[in-house]
């Protein structure tokens, strides 16, 4: 048996894990996106997307200028920033204590235009609302060691091209800025290369392969502009054309025929005619109103037909607030007033930011790892969390937190859970004082929960008044006793947390 045939029966065996066969090139299928816009890939070789540009140029209009699509923003974000905590895993509390300091004044600094990281989280949220995705670029400088500031890439400017050998998708920006400049840049048909270590694209949903966001409103895009935009058009030239007290319309007899006149001739006098007139109808406002005596003026009020213009309004924002999966309740509209269906339309819009909120905590959790390590900080992760979103009922929020913490005390008590799973069940890393759970009857913690603790972690508040992370501090205090089994060199560890002056 040669070399060739050996390294064949090797190769098989490799692929072949518990019988199974596995492709040779890693996959079978081929790499494709159902519904992209004409070919697969434009003429400067990126991925064309299945939401096309000017749909997204169109969205931010939307977002700017249209009161529906303009509030849906407004409460993700105010719903979705109620402030912010931060922990910091490291090998030890100097190192933790470290990155605190570094964090705090990164904090203040990496997004002047609004206040700070405060700002920023804002910012990634009114992104994701009607862009569906955060693109943003960590700006370093290397000789400080630091990360300078975040900055903003239009998302409407990101082209993504596939790269067969890696077999990923690779961002670049379409600028439009107007340079032939050699600024060091990889340029490539008008397209700049982006980094992907300080550059990223995080969508919050795609359509199936499509590297591209999917924005979240893109269904009410044609129910504002085919059906909100030109009632409201109406609308607006009706309000032009009443008066206060309503509609004024005049009945004009038409002028007497000249002999030997074409019929060309009379429509431009009859046509010139009617123009006296209704100059003359546009002084009505300023209470004077000159007329022939063969006119006749009727009155109509304003609110004979208004009725039908409210139904028809209405039925449009419906079709809207369902493109944009909102409801009526969350931009002011009364059309239900129980106490059960505001429970349930303010629960859709928190679940609805929470999943939000998951991709603003990774984006900038990344951010501050690559500070940290710009510093040469050697720490081992970084956790950004949103804290709970304004309650609607807090009465009966707190009783449902009573119930559950009483729950979890009494499934530590029978030993159902140990206490650590416990506090992590109450969103905690550990139990700080386990005397006051069982009355002074604890057992030693195991020698493998002490090792377990060595590693350092700090929970931080951001306070949002002083732009800062502030946690408090712990004592660490050593149990006495000796644990049957345990070596005489080992002492559990276990953490108590200071009380604030």
């Amino acid at each position: 048996m040669n070399f060739v045939d050996r390294f064949k029966i090797a190769y098989a065996t490799f692929k072949r894990l518990g019988g199974i066969d596995l492709p040779d090139q890693g996959r079978s299928s081929d790499e494709s996106i159902g519904g992209a816009m004409s070919a697969f890939t434009s003429i400067f070789g990126s991925i064309n997307p299945v939401i096309d540009f000017e749909m997204l140029k169109t969205l931010k209009c939307l977002w700017l200028f249209n009161p529906d699509v303009s509030q849906y923003v407004a409460n993700i974000v105010n719903l979705g920033n109620p402030g912010h905590s931060l922990s910091v895993d490291a090998r030890n509390e100097a190192a933790a204590e470290s990155a605190i300091a570094r964090l705090n004044e990164s904090a203040a600094r990496i997004y002047t235009h609004g206040v700070g990281v405060d700002g920023l989280l804002n910012q990634y949220l009114t992104s994701v609302a009607w862009s569906g995705a955060i693109s943003s670029e960590d700006v370093v400088n290397v000789a400080g060691g630091r990360v300078e500031k975040v900055v903003l890439v239009p998302v409407e400017q990101i082209r993504f091209r596939y790269n067969k050998d890696l077999d990923t998708y690779e961002p670049y920006q379409q600028s439009n800025t107007i340079s032939q400049r050699r600024d060091g840049r990889d340029r490539s048909f008008g397209l700049i290369k982006l980094n992907q270590e300080t550059y990223k694209y995080y969508a919050l949903q795609t359509v199936e392969n499509s590297p591209y966001a999917k924005p979240p409103a893109t269904a009410a895009v044609d129910a504002i502009l085919k059906g909100q935009v030109p009632i409201m058009e109406n609308i607006q030239y009706m309000a032009q054309k009443v008066g206060l007290m309503g509609l004024v319309s005049a009945s004009v007899v038409p002028p007497a025929r000249k002999p030997n006149e074409t019929d060309g001739e009379y429509q431009v006098r009859a046509t010139a005619y009617l123009k006296r007139v209704r100059e003359a109808l546009s002084d009505f406002s300023k209470g004077l109103l000159v007329t022939f005596r063969d006119q006749r003026i009727e009155h109509t009020p304003v609110t004979t037909g208004a009725q039908g213009v409210y139904d028809l309004n209405r039925m449009s924002e419906e079709q809207v607030f369902s493109g944009l999966g909102a409801m009526p309740g969350f931009h002011g509209r009364t059309d239900s007033t129980t106490e059960t269906f505001a429970d349930v339309v303010y629960y859709l819009l928190t679940a609805q930011v929470a999943n939000i909120q998951r991709l603003v905590t990774r984006r900038q959790e990344r951010t501050y790892m690559l500070d940290l390590r710009l510093a040469g900080l050697d720490v081992d992760s970084v956790s950004v969390q949103f804290k709970r979103a304004h309650s609607r009922n807090a009465k009966a929020e707190a009783e449902t937190d009573a119930i559950r913490q009483r729950t979890v005390f009494d499934k530590v008590k029978v030993g159902l859970i140990t206490p650590d799973e416990g506090a992590q069940e109450l969103g905690y890393e550990s139990w700080a004082d386990l005397e006051l759970l069982t009355g002074g009857n604890a057992p030693p913690e195991p020698a493998k929960e002490t090792q377990q603790r060595a590693k350092k972690t700090l929970r931080l508040q951001f306070n949002q008044r002083s732009q800062k992370y502030e946690y408090e501090p712990e004592r660490i205090s050593v149990w006495s006793g000796v644990e049957e089994g345990m070596p005489s060199n080992v002492l559990p560890i276990k953490k108590k947390a200071l009380q604030r002056a």
